[in-house]
């Protein structure tokens, strides 16, 4: 873990470093700026802890938490075009998994209706799953999470280095009260039985190449390339081959496109955000050939009027497995008044591969405080099955939990 996290400490670094000499490069600042070498700097730094008592069928205890700092560096040129550097570290210690990855389950392959790769248990090329043992996270887990730099101008934005690919980027999370805890893509899973997710993060934070539209009548696009999304960090995590116990494919040649919607109505103050991702990878590796070629498609549409939001989002995916597909929906439902966020979350996911389902709800609220203090409290349940085993016989083990959970925050 330490030797992929010096690595990534060393790109960002250089990264970082890139707009410096792109930016001395371009000569006379702009009128507004002072001394022969302006950047607009910013740095945002946050951390979220989250208590959840309770039974469990985690691979950890709690508490859980992260920590998240931010940083962006930009400079506008004389032909109002801007050039820049962004960048974000993420520790953040979960239930066990990795990132959306985990074991759910047994069901070895070649046994009853197990899916087989080689006699291993295959691994999900886009979610990660597998139904049996050997993924785990590390604790904490961290990660250089964005490390880009930048050239906004006339119509388009280019990026270039670590960061979210175009079907993620183009896709505004649905609403809800909690950073952490969330019945959709949740940050961390006290319960251990919530893997539903309708992001589409088939490239993950891998080193990737973007362009993206600036918005015109409501409409934006974007696509990327990504040449290896053989990844892991806090947020996402491809898992490798196993000998003995796991087969999995690296993916490469990630293609994306995001199409996003985003427009207020006048007449009626109604907003409406829409979102669509299609991402397409190449299996490739050792264990390639029990393995498709990854796709996902998703989308996600959220209403704002005054205080109210209301948000639905899907996914769907091959897995990278022939037979195998994975599905989300999730939908939330959100309240402000004043400094109080209110919430109501469900999600629902299904995966062929693991032979497993989880559905999952959450209600609480939170208060922001002028110091940069988030304190919040909510109610969350989770219902799962997973394939186990009864003589040759697959059978589905269904087990369920409610607890309270305390989440609070800093900004700064």
């Amino acid at each position: 873990m330490m030797t992929a996290l010096r690595a990534q400490v060393r790109a960002f670094t250089i990264l970082a470093a890139a707009p410096v000499l792109v930016l001395a490069a371009y000569g006379t600042p702009v009128q507004a700026q002072e001394g022969p070498f302006q950047l607009d700097t910013d740095f945002q730094l946050s951390a979220d802890i989250v208590l959840a008592p309770g039974a469990s069928s985690a691979a950890r205890s709690g508490p859980y938490g992260e920590i998240r700092l931010d940083f962006t560096a930009e400079r506008i040129l004389e032909n109002t075009n801007r050039v820049g550097f962004a960048g974000g570290l993420v520790a953040r210690r979960d239930s066990g998994r990795a990132g959306l990855a985990q074991s759910i389950g047994n069901c070895p392959a070649g046994a009853a209706d197990c899916l087989d790769a080689g006699g291993l248990a295959p691994v999900g090329a886009f979610t990660g799953f597998a139904a049996g043992p050997g993924i785990t996270g590390d604790d904490p887990a961290f990660a250089v999470e964005t490390a880009f730099v930048y050239w906004r101008g006339g119509l388009a934005e280019v990026r270039a280095g670590y960061g979210p690919g175009a079907a993620a980027l183009e896709s505004d999370p649905l609403p809800g009260a909690f950073w952490l805890m969330r019945a959709d893509a949740t940050r961390t899973d006290p319960a251990g039985r919530n893997f539903a997710s309708v992001a589409n993060t088939m490239s993950g934070h891998a080193p990737k190449l973007l362009v993206r539209s600036v918005r015109l009548a409501g409409f934006r696009a974007a696509a990327s390339f990504t040449p290896d999304g053989d990844v892991c960090g806090a947020s996402y995590c491809r898992p490798s081959s196993q000998p003995g116990l796991l087969a999995a494919a690296s993916v490469r040649d990630i293609a994306e496109l995001g199409v996003s919607f985003d427009h207020r109505f006048a007449a009626s103050g109604v907003r409406w955000t829409a979102g669509m991702g299609l991402s397409h990878g190449r299996a490739a590796g050792n264990a390639s050939a029990f393995f498709d070629d990854p796709w996902a498609v998703s989308a996600r549409l959220i209403r704002s009027e005054g205080a109210w939001k209301v948000g639905l989002g899907a996914l769907l995916s091959n897995d990278g497995v022939s037979g195998a597909r994975y599905s989300a929906h999730a939908a939330s439902l959100a309240y402000e008044r004043g400094d109080w966020l209110f919430s109501l979350e469900a999600s629902r996911a299904r995966s062929s591969l693991v032979h497993a389902h989880s559905d999952n709800v959450l209600v609480g609220a939170s208060r922001y405080f002028e110091s940069g203090f988030i304190l919040g409290v909510g109610l969350a349940h989770s219902r799962a099955g997973e394939a186990g085993l009864s003589g040759p016989e697959r059978t589905t083990q269904t087990g369920e939990t409610t607890r309270l959970f305390l989440e609070a925050g800093l900004r700064f």
